[in-house]
């Protein structure tokens, strides 16, 4: 793989300063830097993707939290959810390399439903209904199976690659559970949404498909954008009420100040845009006076940070392993991916033949289904749940990433460090959930972490749809079609618990116990009507009364949508550049 071309020597002035090379970033550089007559420079923080092999291999997902190219944040404790965790602080990465989180997320594509944006249109964001994005979604795609085509919303030729995710037979099995229990076999990303489906991901002949390798690196060459890495903003300079430069220090060289011509674009996630604007004054003003920061816009920056959450643990035990070798990375493994690949490379075999690549093609997230339970709104076409299937059960990895306190490992998982039994595992996720948390500046240092809060299960209906979302769970695992396969439920006994176990109070203190992120935040600098006054950006992305300065990213969210959060930001970045550019979006 070709290493990122970046630049040593920038220029004192670009028209466009876009700060933050992840999933946003890089589709930011690409589209902008198509006209030749507007420079562009793209910082990041961290390092060039290209340096970690494994970011690259989709199986190595599990294993690249905690690196070097993690920011490795992690949240305030919790007062109502997390027990199982480490001081109640929820581990939460975000990638600080070319290509952001993308660049070490599960690699699931999601769009989220087609009622998510048309709420967002009804919360004040006109031009964000659904058949305003549906053309950017379609047009970063590049969708390789025939029949998730004929849906007619899916896109071919995009930079973007979309794939069914390489399927045991044991996928076949949740499909059909799906059916018994009542849901269609779906596309989760198409106009009706609701039941069970393989998942769908950015994987390109069996590799990540993440944002760096699918818009930067085609872009890198061009002489109009640099690219710099190592380079940790710290602050926007803005006088006068408008976005003059941007300041940052970088790797050897120290304290430097770039200008910009036209826009700055703040990409830096939903953690570090809110904090770079909080940093350069754009914030709530008694909580910048406080600790000495001169106040240029008073706005609720970071006052509705939200995220997804699950429960680990909902587990079923089989009578076989479901992949060859049964363990992912065995040497059969290993010499099958390396073997494939170079036969798909060198031979321009057919996408579908990507099945023949093995395990380690797939971050192993092979079923996804959005689903509707007993207990939610009946007005609602949106899914209340979420419910990731894996043909594998948790192994150690779950341990240090989710950090899990020894005394609750070992009750709730006990064994696990040996070999892993064959199974199935069940990750259910409140698709709308009613907590909201905060994001605030620790202090004045742009080096110190911010005090992250997703406050986690604060609304108790959180707790009753996340009881609903495990009980559908154990629903799936038996059926017919699981019980074929000699699924037999995990028991787990919580420590200290005295109640009757499986009893909806069990399943509400396991929830609390066992919270865990998705990786999902967002809404920190969220969109909405200029008058609004819970929003920061209006519809256009702009900063509310501050000139040349937009945020693009997850943080512009008004509300959290009903999947993965990737796929919607890469939409959003495809989006601003027209905006940017002036370019009017086609309706399909």
């Amino acid at each position: 793989m070709e290493k990122t071309r970046t630049t040593d020597n920038l220029l004192p002035v670009y028209d466009y300063v876009i700060v933050g090379g992840g999933t946003a970033g890089c589709v930011l550089a690409n589209r902008l830097s198509e006209d030749q007559s507007r420079t562009v420079l793209l910082l990041e923080a961290g390092s060039d993707d290209t340096e970690f092999p494994e970011i690259h291999v989709p199986a190595m997902c599990s294993t690249l939290i905690g690196n070097v190219y993690d920011w490795s944040y992690k949240s305030e404790p919790q007062k109502h959810a997390c027990k199982a965790i480490l001081s109640k602080q929820m581990p939460t990465p975000r990638g600080k390399v070319l290509g952001g989180s993308g660049s070490v997320n599960v690699l699931v594509y999601c769009r989220g439903t087609p009622e998510d944006f048309d709420q967002w249109e009804k919360m004040g964001c006109e031009g964000w209904g659904y058949e305003d994005v549906l053309p950017y979604f379609v047009k970063s795609e590049n969708c390789t199976s025939p029949e998730l085509l004929k849906g007619g919303v899916h896109g071919t030729g995009g930079p973007m690659a979309v794939t069914e995710c390489l399927y045991t037979s044991i996928t076949d099995h949740f499909i059909e559970a799906g059916k018994e229990l009542g849901f269609k076999h779906t596309d989760n990303n198409g106009r009706d949404p609701i039941g069970v489906m393989r998942t769908q991901l950015n994987t390109d002949d069996g590799r990540r498909a993440h944002t760096a390798e699918a818009f930067l690196r085609p872009a890198m060459h061009r002489d109009n954008l640099h690219i710099a890495t190592h380079c940790h903003v710290t602050k926007v300079l803005i006088d006068n009420k408008i976005a003059r430069a941007v300041e940052f220090v970088r790797m050897l060289t120290g304290r430097e100040v770039v200008r910009a011509r036209r826009e700055i674009i703040l990409s830096s996630g939903t953690i570090g845009s809110a904090q770079i604007l909080m940093l350069s004054g754009i914030g709530p003003r008694e909580h910048l006076q406080d600790l000495g920061i001169t106040v240029v816009a008073d706005l609720p920056v970071g006052s509705y940070l939200q995220d997804h959450f699950l429960v680990n643990g909902i587990e079923f035990e089989i009578d076989q392993h479901s992949l060859p070798g049964e363990d992912v990375f065995s040497d059969e493994n290993k010499r099958r991916y390396d073997l494939m690949r170079s036969a798909i490379k060198e031979c321009e075999l057919e996408p579908p033949l990507l099945y023949y690549v093995g395990p380690i093609a797939t971050s192993l997230c092979e079923g996804t289904g959005f689903l509707r339970t007993p207990l939610q709104d009946p007005d609602s076409p949106n899914p209340a749940v979420q419910i990731y299937f894996f043909p594998v059960l948790h192994g150690p990895r779950l341990r240090t990433n989710a950090a899990i306190s020894d005394k609750y490992w070992s009750a709730i998982f006990p064994g696990r460090d040996e070999k892993v039994k064959p199974g199935l595992t069940f990750l259910p996720v409140v698709s709308h959930p009613k907590s909201k948390g905060t994001l605030r500046l620790r202090s004045a240092d742009p080096f110190d972490y911010p005090l992250i809060d997703p406050n986690y299960l604060a609304h108790p209906d959180d707790v009753t749809t996340m009881v609903e979302a495990i009980k559908l769970c154990q629903r799936f695992g038996e059926t017919k079609a699981f019980r074929s396969l000699g699924a037999r439920f995990v028991e787990r006994s919580l420590p200290e618990y005295q109640g009757a176990l499986h009893t909806d109070e069990y399943w509400a203190e396991y929830t609390r116990t066992m919270t865990q992120t998705v990786y999902h935040l967002c809404g920190t600098c969220r969109m909405g009507r200029a008058d609004d006054l819970t929003t920061v950006t209006d519809p256009q992305l702009r900063v509310k009364g501050i000139g040349r300065l937009r945020v693009v990213d997850a943080s512009v969210m008004p509300k959290v949508t009903s999947g993965n959060t990737n796929a919607p930001v890469v939409m959003i970045a495809e989006k601003a550049a027209d905006m940017i550019k002036g370019v009017q979006g086609k309706k399909l």
